[in-house]
């Protein structure tokens, strides 16, 4: 008897070195819970917890995660700060900024001086150039 209690406090500890946690957004875990009932829900062969479901998840996501996945995760927590000190790494360690930055830089301190071009107008001042033929008959 004593034999299986420590066979199964082994395996527990085996299981709990194995277990790391995670925190998720209240949507997630709600949208968790939603898919851990509809899995439960007319299961007669067992129940699944949430740990379950997410290793599912989390295990099957990682084999079909594209570059495209990649990218749109990567959109989605975008920190303008770590970009602004990434830029500014760079700047340290060749010396030069990049001219978008450069020009940002420029217009931010009101120091942009290129011209602005004025766009030519295809209306005369009283009336629009089609109408001309009409008015000279």
């Amino acid at each position: 008897m004593e034999d299986k209690e420590n066979k199964m406090e082994v395996g527990m500890e085996e299981k709990t070195d194995e277990i790391h946690r995670i925190t998720v957004s209240k949507m997630a875990e709600e949208a968790l819970t939603e898919i851990v009932d509809r899995v439960n829900d007319g299961f007669e062969g067992g129940r699944v917890n949430r740990v379950q479901v997410a290793n599912w998840i989390l295990m099957r996501f990682q084999g079909s995660c594209s570059d495209a996945d990649i990218q749109q995760i990567r959109a989605e927590n975008v920190n303008e700060i770590a970009v602004l000190e990434a830029i500014l790494k760079k700047a340290r360690k060749s010396g030069k900024l990049p001219s978008e930055m450069s020009t940002l830089i420029q217009k931010q301190l009101g120091l942009d001086d290129s011209p602005k071009k004025v766009g030519k107008s295809r209306l005369t001042k009283n009336i629009i150039n089609d109408d001309m033929a009409k008015m000279e008959e």
